[in-house]
């Protein structure tokens, strides 16, 4: 028998290993997904069509958003149910959160169909772009529900702490899709709309999978009748967690907005789709990061809550000096072959020296990731929450809205990869002090000389 990981004792290099590889390795599977889709569409299809879809980016944020909020409202109430032993609050997360997921796919539903046109013409999106963009969004739009529904039972799962369980479902989810675009665009020569189709195909799939997880029987708690109920107690206990996790992802889509309109307004087709490009190659590397950070929490809040401050420091200096290490070993053949992973995606792209030189400023800013989510999560961690949802939305207010109103302007197109260089450089130092500060407030002078050692 396995010997469980012991938080407050084990070495902290170990736990982050163990602790993190199920979150790297399902976080990467879902970066893949969508890198490969990029693929799909700009080989299978053009390059136009991939500028195409890249624009509705922000329009999908929103459907995420959605997700987060459902997800992680209705997996914090079943966790603290089963930690409380609450078998009649377990048995109405799920009811609830179907509930959730009803209204809030009718709602999207009814403003995507009846404004197909003008939300994703809105976006900048003209000429070819625009008719990729309206035919795939459109489709997209109809499986809605599978996604909110899907990756928020999923999150349940996760909840429980069957982390492998809810990353096999999510692998099949994926390798389903990966194997079904092609398909679905040669072979049914279904071109761009086979792209959105295999996607909610595969999503409903994902949905069937975790539904009869739940239905015969398999999870940890007693999940009640598999139906839909609406309860005052629930969905407030929902809605007042879901809100930060919400408004987090809310500014986020606020950013990719104004980032892809500029790009719309400055750019033309190429520049669409080198920077499409980029982004997406930019996504592929931090979400494993990420994954990476997510053990971070649970360790630095179970020994903030046992007093343990000296190892909360080590604890951030760990998984900050382990992220950084992680960023560069994934950042190498990226740094050194910029314009053949580029072609991955787009081919037959021929790159400047300009554009390789924003690709390597944009890549190099992943090595402050780790830097501000850990902050981030510290804040989280301690309780400090409304720090943790001031800094992403004052990000977007007070460093990115008028860098990308002003930069463009005097740089074109380029002024968007400045912005984002020096708002993320701005924003980590800013996290940095802050961090810094509260951990002075914690523990005292006394043990300042261990705080955030290179």
């Amino acid at each position: 028998m396995k010997k469980k990981p012991d938080i407050l004792k084990d070495n902290l290099w170990q736990l982050m290993w163990k602790l993190s590889l199920p979150g790297i390795l399902g976080m990467m599977v879902i970066s893949i997904n969508s890198l490969v889709d990029a693929i799909y569409v700009s080989h299978f299809v053009d390059v136009k069509a991939f500028a195409g879809i890249s624009l509705l980016f922000p329009l999908t944020l929103v459907i995420t958003s959605v997700t987060v909020f459902i997800a992680a409202g209705s997996s914090s109430v079943l966790s603290r149910a089963i930690g409380a032993n609450d078998i009649e609050k377990q048995q109405k997360v799920i009811p609830n959160m179907i509930a959730l997921s009803l209204i809030s796919t009718m709602v999207l539903m009814i403003i995507g169909l009846l404004f197909s046109k003008e939300l994703v013409t809105f976006m900048g999106a003209k000429g070819a772009m625009l008719d990729y963009g309206i035919s795939y969004f459109e489709i997209s739009v109809l499986g809605i529900f599978f996604s909110i529904y899907g990756l928020s039972a999923n999150g349940l799962i996760r909840s429980e702490g069957k982390i492998k369980q809810a990353m096999t479902f999510t692998v099949i989810s994926v390798l389903l899709n990966i194997s079904l675009t092609p398909l679905f665009i040669r072979t049914f020569s279904l071109g761009i709309d086979g792209a959105a189709w295999s996607s909610i195909l595969s999503m409903l799939i994902y949905s069937i999978m975790t539904s009869f997880y739940f239905i015969n029987g398999k999870a940890s708690f007693k999940t009640g009748s598999f139906g839909v109920r609406i309860e005052k107690s629930i969905i407030k206990d929902v809605v007042n967690v879901g809100t930060s996790a919400f408004v987090m992802q809310l500014s986020n889509v606020i950013k990719q907005f104004f980032l892809f309109r500029t790009l719309a307004g400055y750019g033309t087709s190429h520049d669409i789709a080198f920077f499409s490009a980029a982004f997406r190659l930019f996504s592929f590397l931090a979400i494993p990061v990420l994954g990476l950070l997510q053990p971070m929490q649970p360790i630095i809040g179970i020994n903030f809550g046992a007093s343990n401050f000296s190892r909360c420091i080590e604890a951030m200096r760990t998984f900050r000096i382990g992220g950084i290490s992680f960023i560069l070993i994934l950042m190498v053949p990226v740094l050194i072959f910029p314009e053949y992973c580029i072609q991955l995606m787009v081919p037959d792209m021929v790159l400047n020296t300009q554009e390789i030189f924003n690709l390597r400023s944009i890549l190099t800013v992943l090595f402050l990731l780790p830097i501000a989510s850990s902050s981030i999560i510290f804040f989280q961690a301690i309780g400090k929450g409304k720090l943790a949802s001031m800094f992403p939305i004052g990000r977007q207010i007070v460093l990115f809205l008028p860098l990308i109103w002003f930069l463009p302007q005097i740089f074109g197109i380029n002024g968007i990869y400045y912005t984002l260089v020096i708002e993320n450089i701005l924003y980590t130092l800013i996290l940095w002090i802050v961090s810094y500060s509260e951990l002075r407030k914690l523990i005292g002078p006394a043990t300042e000389n261990i705080v955030f050692q290179k």
